[in-house]
């Protein structure tokens, strides 16, 4: 669980960059910035997507959630939510990837908004970290005898 949770503090600084990013001003297409802009934030997305992809992952295979649901049956439905997010948060992060590469390369995005779905994806992100981390120490905490 220590690695699960270190990995949720990098997961947490990492988007905590990416949000600052984000605040800056976006050049609209033909403005001086507007390619490196976009190129930027592809790479962010495709950063965060491979982070993301790799931590997800050793969450799933690394037995620690089979471990949890094992020892605490009542929290198998909360855990399985938290499973069952990550397809859906990555799905929508390489939907976002193609569309930032396309504003790199000069092509007005499909979405004016594209930051602002940026942003929501990264919140709906934090908002999973978060739940996923509480949950991960609440039952934890249970294990060593912390909570009742």
């Amino acid at each position: 669980s220590e690695v699960v949770l270190e990995d949720h503090e990098q997961m947490r600084a990492l988007l905590v960059d990416f949000e600052a990013f984000l605040g800056r001003p976006r050049p609209p297409i033909g403005e001086v910035g507007y390619h490196t802009w976009g190129s930027e934030l592809a790479q962010r997305l495709v950063t965060l997507h491979d982070r993301l992809f790799r931590h997800f992952r050793r969450e799933e295979e690394g037995g620690l959630f089979d471990e949890l649901r094992t020892q605490h049956p009542r929290a198998a439905p909360r855990l399985k939510r938290c499973l069952d997010e990550h397809p859906a948060i990555l799905s929508g992060l390489r939907e976002l990837m193609d569309e930032a590469l396309g504003y790199s390369q000069g092509e007005e995005p499909m979405d004016p908004r594209l930051r602002r779905r940026v942003g929501a994806v990264l919140r709906r992100l934090e908002r999973h970290e978060e739940y996923e981390t509480e949950l991960v120490m609440r039952l934890s905490m249970r294990d060593l005898g912390g909570m009742d």
